[in-house]
């Protein structure tokens, strides 16, 4: 079994950024206020408690909808917190570490710290991968966060991968899968095809497409219209869960491989980078569609059939 990685920040100039964010101030149950419902026409202002959220997601005072926009679709402002012509960021999350020291407001998520077979832990398989996938796109000049289970409210990269491992509690489940979420950046797409692509061509599993959760798909820390601590929507983010730790050959690639997992990471992401230049993802505002209508819950009872 080979050595976890030690993420080493002086060698490798990263920025590992704590939960201290939880000290920002109060937020209810972890949910804002619904941006949709409150900038939906030229005739809604927004109110205090949107201007506040959008603002810190987006760094820039909400706009009402341009006449152009498709009817019921929101407009966000361009950030201008990164520079057009500066660094490249990327940021990617451990999954499940320090999550103890995560706020309260997230709630359900401070009793989820990870899987773990045979004496492996998911979040030291996390970390070690995150830290090895950080030294290679360091290597290429580009500015590089590990982040914890405490995601920096509206938090802005050119990239945002949150990494994890998965289990099935038989061992007979093998392969990868990914997921994005919606109404966020359209680049996101893109980012997830390419990643696939080479973690696929590297590590020769297979895309488990059938075993992507809702979970997945509603991933916190990209569900930035309900979640505080989540990334901002002009983010490109998505979740890698990299393999089956109760799988043997899936354990083997990630603890015994590292340096190939990450490999593959890295390469799918300066792909992406090289695609897709700052001025692409930032230099427009973000125009998106209204959100769906939600379920009441419980679920109502049908009508009986008539005849």
């Amino acid at each position: 079994m080979a050595k976890l990685f030690a993420v080493r920040v002086t060698s490798l100039a990263l920025v590992v950024v704590l939960s201290s964010v939880g000290s920002s101030g109060l937020w209810h149950a972890a949910a804002v206020p619904d941006v949709q419902a409150a900038i939906q026409t030229n005739e809604v202002a927004p109110g205090p408690d949107v201007v506040e959220i959008v603002t810190e997601v987006t760094g820039a005072l909400p706009q009402t909808a341009d006449p152009q926009d498709p009817p019921g679709s929101i407009r966000l402002p361009r950030p201008t917190s990164l520079p057009l012509n500066g660094p490249r960021k990327v940021a990617l999350q451990a999954g499940h570490w320090l999550t103890r020291e995560a706020p309260p407001e997230l709630g359900r998520i401070l009793q989820q710290t990870g899987t773990s077979w045979d004496g492996v832990t998911e979040v030291d398989v996390n970390l070690d991968i995150a830290g090895r996938v950080a030294a290679l796109l360091a290597e290429k000049g580009i500015q590089v966060e590990v982040l914890p289970t405490t995601i920096p409210p509206g938090y802005l990269a050119d990239v945002f991968i949150a990494l994890h491992a998965d289990g099935d509690g038989t061992g007979a489940t093998s392969g990868f899968k990914a997921a994005r979420s919606t109404r966020r950046t359209p680049f996101e797409e893109r980012l997830m095809a390419l990643v696939i692509g080479e973690y696929a061509a590297a590590t020769e599993l297979d895309y488990d497409q059938f075993g992507i959760s809702r979970g997945m798909l509603g991933y916190y820390a990209m569900a930035w219209s309900r979640i505080r601590y989540a990334t901002s929507p002009f983010t490109p983010s998505m979740i890698l869960e990299m393999g089956y730790l109760s799988n043997d050959r899936d354990r083997h690639l990630m603890v015994d491989e590292p340096d190939l997992v990450a490999g593959a990471i890295a390469t799918g992401i300066l792909r992406f980078l090289e695609e897709h230049p700052r001025s692409r993802l930032f230099g427009q505002d973000l125009v998106l569609p209204p959100a769906p209508p939600r379920q009441p819950f419980p679920f109502p009872v049908p009508p009986p059939l008539v005849g």
